[in-house]
């Protein structure tokens, strides 16, 4: 379910000349909810990305010697 396009029905059934706005609790609780994931999920990417690029890195920079092994 596409919690912003239930928040966007909210806001676009609301009156033109009311300064209030309603919104649905649960849809709005979800997409926050659902936008904290996506954050835990992007840091978790960006840790894992920056250790592989730190292993490239360490692995690159070693002598052809130290390779050999």
């Amino acid at each position: 379910m596409n919690f912003l396009l239930l928040i966007m029905l909210d806001i676009s059934a609301s009156a033109d000349d009311s300064p209030d706005l309603m919104i649905a609790r649960k849809p709005l609780e979800a997409m926050i909810t659902d936008w904290l994931r996506q954050k835990e999920e992007i840091h978790l990417l960006r840790k894992l990305v920056a250790g592989q690029t730190r292993t490239c890195r360490e692995r690159s920079s070693a002598t052809p010697s130290d390779r050999v092994r």
